[in-house]
């Protein structure tokens, strides 16, 4: 797929408002099954991928506004965007910019105001809920700010908090979703192509990742982040710093390098990993860590089937753990501070549900779309990461990752 033909498809238009209508009823009736009079569904935009996901999926709306404190003393909740759903009315979007998409934005009332708190609490008013039990979703993508001024300006109402709400029903994709889906991987796997090809003698991880982003932003995605750890930090997931990406350290012959780079495209999100060592000529250790990364998620995928559960999955990659011959070949060392117990995670809008954790009893079900990934190192020989993304089917798991897994 070329750069021309994934830019022909407009992600943002191709589903249908009456596919967004669907969703706003599937939430009224879970509300009203969960005794709700209506939900408030708040998320947060101002130009990045990971707190927007419920008031987009609900109303195809994204507030590009940067965040700004209430303190600034222009507006209140800048950047955030509120849907208010009454059990039985009408779906109303608060809106902070005044360049807000007609052409996009499915509801029957779209309030702009940059006092989104007000304006949300206007819309409660207006629906005849103001003493109602309402359900909020989305409390974790609010500041204390908006949540307390949400509070005050509501102050007989009942707000119960209920932020899987909406990701409950997120979660199933539709055929439509699915086809966005496709687009966002195709380009997702030419952007980590174009990372991965980069690690070479003399490049910086900055430079690696300044080729993936090329790619990507031509291609009309946006880039989350590329978490890459490489030579002496190669044990490590990536660095806590802001860009992750060493710029300054160059690469040198026989370097480990590995890369978790996640982005989105129309609002659905990519999320890959790969390994390589600098030079292509891994040691016998090097190569067992990349190796064995590569067969514990593709043991995973080609075992996930409708039915298992989301800590089935998990104790599929548990179990190929614990057998692993270069498991058990590494040094044990004590652990900092707990780990990420798990072998992956469903994906869409965001990271979400399911977990494939321990005992999580999520069903997998066709339509699911769902990230598979390992990380595994030590200090004393380097990391080795891979993760693949794939949609759930009717019999098993189909695989969307088709960038290069080996370059050694």
């Amino acid at each position: 797929m070329t750069t021309g033909e994934i830019t022909a498809f407009d992600p943002w238009k191709a589903i249908e408002p009456s596919e967004f209508r669907a969703r706003q009823d599937k939430v009224r009736a879970a509300a009203a099954e969960q005794g709700f009079d209506g939900a408030i569904v708040w998320s947060r935009g101002g130009a990045f991928m990971d707190m927007s996901a419920d008031v987009l999926y609900l109303t195809n709306h994204y507030s590009q506004q940067p965040y700004m404190g209430d303190d600034a003393g222009i507006g209140a909740a800048r950047s955030h965007g509120a849907c208010v759903l009454p059990v039985d009315g009408r779906t109303a979007v608060v809106v902070d910019v005044p360049w807000w998409r007609r052409d996009l934005v499915v509801a029957d009332d779209v309030l702009p105001s940059i006092h989104v708190t007000r304006a949300a609490a206007e819309a409660v008013r207006r629906a005849g809920l103001e003493r109602g039990r309402l359900a909020l979703v989305g409390a974790s993508y609010m500041t204390a700010a908006a949540y307390l001024g949400l509070v005050e300006a509501l102050p007989d109402a009942t707000i119960v908090r209920a932020d899987r709400l909406v990701e409950d029903i997120r979660i199933h994709k539709t055929p439509a979703e699915i086809e966005v889906i496709r687009h966002a991987c195709a380009l997702g796997n030419r952007t980590l192509e174009a990372l991965i090809d980069a690690v070479v003698e003399g490049a910086t991880e900055a430079d690696a990742v300044a080729a993936a982003s090329e790619t990507l932003i031509a291609g009309g995605g946006v880039l989350y982040d590329a978490a890459c750890a490489s030579g002496p930090n190669a044990h490590q997931y990536t660095s806590a710093r802001l860009p992750s990406a060493d710029p300054i350290r160059r690469f040198e012959p026989g370097d480990m390098f590995h890369v978790d780079c996640y982005g989105s495209y129309g609002g659905y999100f990519f999320d890959f990993a790969r390994s390589r060592v600098v030079g292509d000529d891994p040691t016998p250790p090097q190569r067992d860590l990349l190796e064995g990364v590569i067969e514990c998620v593709e043991t995973v995928c080609d075992a996930i089937r409708p039915g298992m559960t989301a800590g089935d999955v998990y104790a599929v990659g548990d179990e190929w753990l614990g057998q692993s011959a270069v498991v058990a070949s590494l040094p044990e060392e004590e652990p900092e501070m707990e780990g990420f117990p798990a072998v992956g995670h469903g994906l869409g809008m965001m990271w979400e549900a399911p977990w494939l954790m321990p005992g999580d009893p999520t069903p997998i079900v066709p339509g699911m779309y769902l990230a598979v990934e390992m990380l595994l190192g030590h200090r004393d020989r380097g990391g080795a990461m891979f993760e693949h993304n794939g949609v759930v089917t009717e019999s098993g798991f189909e695989v969307l990752t088709t960038a290069r897994a080996r370059w050694w």
